[in-house]
């Protein structure tokens, strides 16, 4: 009964926002064992002294409408790109509006989607890990998608134009995880963006990102975001390259929302 109430406040949310989303569920203890240590502490504090009757993760995923991809440039800076980076600030508030509302279901606590702002405000990405819980971990686990290439979830619908958020019950649902898939041979967002290959030469690719935005919000972007390997991933998939290599009973497992 509980499932059919957080799918239905799932639905009902999403058709609140007029967006696509999707919902997983993966056991407590698999996402807690795969966190870094200083994420793991950071959920201790979260879940206070909620924490050792936590059984379920339950993740969360709104996808970017497709002309928001599309305002993105791949070449130089235009303001199109404010399209995207208000989406940004608009989906994070509709998954924080749906974590609570589902938390509240579950008797569950609810982590953010994200911290806005912090880019600027730290001297290192890595000062960002003790900050929060990653949302990818429970995402994977969850069977929302694989990591891609770019870091960044890869969902077989959406590919990786989605944002994410997850909620912490001591309930427990049957999991739609773990992911299954993989990028394969495609390489888009390694063409696409300098930063990304700079990784495979020893470089912090998260850092070099973190740099590139901040001087991209000097020039008036008003998000910490590019997107540049979101648009090469979505433009990817619409080729039909990834389609042939996944497996479609797996697709199938987490609980999408699809608002016409």
């Amino acid at each position: 009964m509980m499932l059919e109430e957080v799918l239905e406040a799932f639905r009902g949310e999403a058709e609140r926002w007029g967006l696509r989303g999707v919902l997983g569920f993966a056991p407590f203890g698999d996402v807690y064992a795969a966190l870094m240590p200083i994420q793991r502490r950071r959920l201790e504090e979260l879940c206070g002294d909620t924490v050792d009757s936590m059984r379920g993760a339950i993740s969360i995923a709104y996808a970017y409408p497709r002309e928001v991809i599309e305002a993105i440039p791949m070449r130089g800076y235009r303001e199109s790109w404010n399209i995207y980076a208000r989406a940004y600030h608009r989906l994070n508030r509709a998954l924080n509006h749906t974590a609570e509302r589902i938390a509240e279901l579950v008797d569950g606590v609810a982590v953010p989607a994200t911290l806005e702002g912090f880019t600027g405000s730290v001297g290192h990405v890595k000062d960002f890990y003790a900050a929060t819980v990653s949302h990818r971990v429970a995402a994977e686990l969850a069977g929302l998608g694989w990591r891609g290439k770019s870091g960044l979830i890869v969902n077989p619908r959406y590919a990786s134009a989605i944002r994410l958020a997850t909620i912490y019950t001591p309930l427990s649902f049957p999991s739609t995880g773990p992911s299954e898939g993989g990028c394969g041979e495609c390489r888009a967002c390694l063409e696409t963006c300098p930063l990304l290959r700079a990784e495979r030469l020893g470089e912090d690719y998260r850092e070099l990102c973190r740099r590139y935005i901040i001087a991209l919000e000097r020039r008036g972007l008003e998000a910490d975001v590019c997107g540049r390997c979101v648009r090469a991933c979505v433009e990817s998939f619409e080729s039909g390259y990834m389609s042939r290599h996944l497996n479609p009973d797996w697709i199938r497992r987490p609980y999408y929302i699809d608002i016409d």
